[in-house]
């Protein structure tokens, strides 16, 4: 019997997605999810979302083909708080992370979305910039890698560029290729 497979990418252009493959046959296909959650810029900065100035063709043929939230918000317009409100489905004074704070909680973690969809049978992945301090990401993917600007990653030719293979790229490359081989 297969896993189902959930995948979650989040990085400086934060990316996050999910790939859920069925059961084969114990249950009705469970759909593909990519989620996408791009980092700390205004409503427009993306042509599809109306921008003229702006080009990001990839970002509009997905808003396109997918979900596109358009009246979407934060809750705290600070971006480690709003990660943190997004996976947990709770508000900042209620987890109570953010900057310069200690871990986040086990227990909101625990009711994340992404340790959900695990506990459902999905087998999760992330690459990316969590933002959010927490020491037990194994415990909510089964696969991971997070390349926050403040953790010790290998590469020491900085933040924005990480090799694959014998090339030098772009995170952003980078992040869409070990998506692309973990689905």
């Amino acid at each position: 019997m297969k896993k189902s497979n959930f995948f979650f990418i989040l990085m400086t252009i934060i990316l996050f997605g999910c790939s859920f493959l069925s059961n084969t046959h114990t249950s009705p296909k469970k759909p593909n999810i990519i989620f996408i959650l791009t980092d700390d810029h205004r409503w427009d900065a993306l042509g599809y979302a109306g921008n003229r100035l702006i080009h990001t063709p990839e970002m509009d043929k997905l808003a396109k083909a997918g979900v596109y939230f358009r009246k979407a918000m934060v809750t705290t317009p600070i971006c480690a708080a709003s990660r943190a409100s997004i996976l947990t489905g709770t508000y900042e004074r209620r987890h109570g992370y953010t900057f310069q704070k200690e871990a986040i909680s086990k227990e909101f973690m625990d009711s994340s979305y992404p340790k959900l969809l695990r506990n459902a049978g999905y087998y999760t992945g992330f690459y990316g910039k969590f933002g959010v301090k927490y020491a037990y990401k194994n415990e909510i993917f089964d696969v991971y890698e997070d390349y926050d600007r403040n953790t010790n990653f290998k590469d020491k030719r900085g933040y924005f560029y990480k090799t694959l293979g014998k090339d030098t790229v772009h995170l952003t490359r980078y992040t869409g290729q070990k998506g692309t081989r973990f689905y």
